[in-house]
């Protein structure tokens, strides 16, 4: 199998994780392009003007939150992988992010190369 470059969305509100986690996950260039948004609304511009492999998302976050993405991104986007990361993890918000079928889910805090093996898996890529 050949491996391609791929290119994911980071979004979070928090401009320090989408800068620190840019700055982690983007340090193979031949192998992931890492796009950051720190708000849903500005998300969706990034993927109605690019092609994304996969979407990592906070799910609390002012105006869009990471459900309402996550909702447009199987519906607009629906071969675009989805990994959804809060600090705020219950039954009930597992069950929500279930309803849209392949999502995953990680909770803040998280180890950055758990986060890179989901990442890589989710993308089937060899992890580098």
């Amino acid at each position: 199998m050949e491996n391609f470059k791929k290119r994911i969305l980071i979004v979070d509100d928090e401009e320090d994780l989408t800068w620190s986690l840019s700055r982690k996950l983007g340090r193979n260039p031949e192998k992931l392009e890492v796009i950051c948004a720190n708000s849903g609304s500005k998300a969706l511009e990034i993927l109605n003007e690019n092609i994304i492999d996969l979407v990592l998302t906070d799910l609390r976050m002012p105006g869009i939150n990471g459900l309402q993405l996550l909702s447009e991104v199987r519906s607009k986007y629906p071969d675009t992988h989805v990994i959804v990361m809060t600090a705020y993890g219950s039954p009930e918000i597992q069950e929500a992010i279930n309803h849209w079928g392949e999502t995953e889910y990680i909770e803040k805090p998280f180890e950055i190369e758990e986060l890179r093996n989901l990442i890589y898996d989710q993308l089937n890529q060899p992890i580098v």
